[in-house]
């Protein structure tokens, strides 16, 4: 009867703590909900807006390298013109109800100014995306700062603790919902230096992105207006072309797409521990043939799955072509890690 008794107690225990690891992750989800209400300039409540961002670009050894300007006119949630002026990428955007056109001949716009454009207009992840992960509070401190962080898991058997930063990780101070840093992939660093408001939003103003701890780019919010005769800049039709669905393409074809980029490094922590194996990763390759966004499927440990991140981040291809059009592509990139006396 005591044995009987006490494995009914484990199986209460468990279940309590199941339900207590439910209740904390409905808690963080509706953070992370609120913090996207309140830092939005997207949605559909808010008067039209017109944003002009201007951004330096730093070079791979952190130098700077080029700079420009990324303007956004907001009309509506189906009505949006953005216009990118840069040395490397000029090209207008322009959202409609009938979907998505862009300047001929210009590709995606890269993912770095996107990203920029995000921290200012819709810095949190979408709602489906919350709700979709397992939402983990982690407490950190920066220098003299503590911040409260959510990363959003992935459901992964093999990682029981990932590391910080790994997934998708939001920073806030302690009790607030206004976003402080952000993390992708292990090893960049989105830093929102200084926060405005703006129709009762609260807005990035002065934006830091790190990769490694070398500086990426910086932007500052030059101008943010709302005014009822705002309207955006005329465009020739013509001068434009609709932009197609994303494609889903197979590994194996998008590996012969191939052109450049890091080879993953084995790291020393996983040789030292036999650790080998497939980081499969899903990835959404842009018409520049830049990689756009990652998610990690399938990870044998966590070391390995930064290291494969960190390389597959500087992955180039061929543009995917769809009926002779340059297409974005969703794909899956199999990065391997075999542990042998060659290792």
């Amino acid at each position: 009867m005591a044995i009987h008794r006490t494995v009914q107690l484990v199986a209460l225990n468990l279940l309590l703590l199941s339900v207590a690891h439910a209740d904390n992750s409905a808690a963080l989800t509706d953070r992370l909900h609120q913090a996207e209400a309140s830092s939005s300039l997207d949605a559909g409540d808010l008067k039209p807006w017109h944003l002009k961002l201007n951004v330096q670009l730093f070079g791979n050894q952190g130098q700077q390298t080029e700079q420009g300007t990324i303007e956004e006119w907001w009309m509506s949630p189906t009505s949006v013109q953005v216009a990118y002026t840069f040395p490397s990428y000029t090209a207008v955007v322009v959202r409609s109800e009938t979907g998505f056109s862009r300047t001929k001949d210009a590709g995606t716009p890269p993912f770095l100014l996107r990203l920029l454009l995000d921290q200012v207009v819709h810095p949190m992840p979408r709602a489906e995306d919350a709700d979709g992960s397992i939402p983990e509070l982690r407490n950190q401190t920066f220098g003299k700062v503590k911040l409260e962080c959510i990363m959003l898991d992935q459901k992964i058997k093999t990682l029981a603790y990932p590391p910080f930063g790994l997934f998708p990780t939001y920073c806030f101070d302690p009790g607030n919902s206004s976003l402080r840093f952000s993390y992708n992939f292990g090893s960049q660093v989105i830093i929102r230096n200084a926060i405005g408001t703006f129709q009762m939003r609260k807005v990035a103003t002065d934006i830091n992105v790190s990769e490694n701890k070398l500086q990426q780019a910086t932007a500052h919010v030059g101008t943010l207006e709302s005014n009822s005769s705002m309207t955006p800049p005329q465009i020739d039709p013509t001068a434009l072309q609709t932009v197609g669905p994303t494609a889903s393409v197979a590994s194996g074809v998008m590996a012969g797409h191939k052109l450049t980029g890091d080879n993953p490094i084995y790291p020393e922590g996983a040789k030292s521990r036999h650790v080998s194996g497939s980081v499969v990763i899903r990835a959404l390759i842009g018409t520049d043939g830049h990689i756009h966004s990652m998610n990690l499927i399938s990870v044998p440990d966590p070391e390995l799955a930064i290291s494969a991140l960190t390389a597959v981040r500087t992955w180039t291809y061929t543009p995917y072509r769809l009926n002779g059009e340059p297409t974005e592509v969703n794909t899956q990139i199999t990065v391997n890690f075999k542990f042998g006396p060659t290792q």
